[in-house]
């Protein structure tokens, strides 16, 4: 292999730049990751905890990573319910419908470090040198570094926010909107067992998540994601144990007696669509693409479908021969995810404005929502498939299958 020319380079230090990396060590392409200058340095102190969906795990099991995880058996979803309010409506997704379990939750750093012993990179596949321009030629760029050292590779993929300057070169504009909420992520450690349920309440100031982890040494252990006012996390924040006292009082009939044991973390919320997913030689996927709210806690199983198209991309593009750029899998890449994309994250963000709505016909429009997706089944049935990687065809990473468009 020509150390100076790879097929795919990759941009990021994340979950998405490391499952990319896998897709194609296991294609047989020659890769390298370009990452900051704390990559690779084993540091997993990120609070969140991620959902996978149930093609979500059956991609990562393909790739050969195995994570501990916990299954959710049900998702009940509550308008009121925390503290002293009263239950206004509800909405129940149990496995028994789809046969399989609803999601699987794991710590960010469980899925780091299993994503890191999966891909084990070598030194020389990865650098955190300066990058300080890319020549886009016909059919492939030429990285230039400030060390002056350079190599060419046939593919560019953004995994994460692109800088000012990458964002000229590829005509990306971000236009962010901020939702005027913050999120707080947390583990916590309380009293009751969690019997592998989740919840979602939703409240006037915005949504709390409680997601079942695995048991420690006997402990029972939930994920927290809190979605408030951003004006309102200070006080919030001001100290842990203030923190843990309104957890107690509004979470308790729940989980019983409540205790912190990692965190908190906190997170502005924002939401960005309308990037184009290619763009001169260059692929954007995960949080180069977009930016969602966590409600329905789809960001990183999009990420993950964003690579499951590309990866039956590159398979296409080896069994015809095609520079990848001219495979019809790519270009219905790029066409179909800005639809599911937009769809998805305009969806979430009118259910938050509905929810946050105090008008009557707000309330009467969530709880009518409410009450026809818990009673009609072939919704429910659209909503948990959807979700678990897609309601119509799939790639095939998402199908657990290997990578292979429907067009080989």
């Amino acid at each position: 292999m020509d150390k100076n020319f790879y097929d795919i380079v990759i941009f990021g230090n994340g979950l998405t730049a490391k499952t990319m990396s896998l897709v194609a060590r296991n294609a047989g392409l020659s890769f390298k990751i370009i990452a900051d200058k704390n990559f690779g340095n084993k540091i997993y102190d990120d609070t969140r905890s991620l959902a996978l969906s149930a093609a979500s795990k059956k991609m990562l099991h393909v790739l050969g990573v195995n994570i501990k995880t916990e299954a959710v058996k049900k998702m009940i979803v509550i308008e009121g319910g925390l503290g002293d309010e009263k239950i206004k409506s509800r909405l129940t997704f149990d496995r028994e419908l789809v046969d399989e379990d609803i999601a699987f939750i794991a710590e960010h750093s469980v899925i780091e470090k299993s994503l890191d012993r999966a891909l084990d990179l070598e030194d020389d596949e990865f650098t955190k040198d300066k990058v300080i321009k890319i020549q886009k030629e016909k059919d492939h760029s030429k990285i230039i570094f400030k060390n002056k050292k350079s190599f060419m590779c046939r593919a560019i993929i953004f995994t994460e926010i692109l800088n000012s300057e990458f964002q000229k070169m590829y005509n990306v504009k971000y236009n962010f909107f901020e939702y005027g909420q913050t999120a707080i992520s947390a583990t916590l450690r309380h009293s009751k067992n969690h019997k592998s349920y989740a919840f979602q309440f939703f409240q006037k100031n915005g949504p709390l998540a409680l997601l079942p982890m695995k048991d420690r040494r006997g402990n029972n252990y939930s994920s927290l994601v809190w979605t408030e006012k951003t004006d309102n996390i200070p006080s919030l924040l001001s100290s842990k144990k203030g923190l843990e006292e309104s957890l107690n009082n509004l979470c308790s009939d729940y989980l019983g007696e409540i205790n912190i044991s990692k965190g908190p973390s906190s997170f502005i919320l924002k939401k960005l669509t309308g990037i184009k997913s290619i763009s001169n030689r260059a692929i954007f996927v995960g949080n180069a693409l977009r930016a969602m709210h966590p409600m329905a806690g789809q960001a990183w199983n999009q990420s993950l479908r964003d690579i499951a198209y590309i990866a039956d991309a590159i398979a296409e593009s080896q069994k015809l021969g095609l520079d990848l750029f001219q495979c019809p899998s790519i270009s219905l890449f790029d066409k179909k995810r800005k639809i599911e994309t937009e769809a998805l994250i305009n969806s979430i963000g009118f259910l938050n404005s509905i929810y946050q709505a105090n008008t009557s016909i707000a309330k009467g429009l969530r709880r009518n929502i409410m009450k026809l997706a818990d009673n009609y089944k072939p919704l429910k049935l659209f909503l948990l498939n959807e979700a678990s990687g897609g309601a119509l065809t799939r790639p095939n990473l998402l199908n657990g299958l290997k990578p292979g468009s429907n067009i080989i």
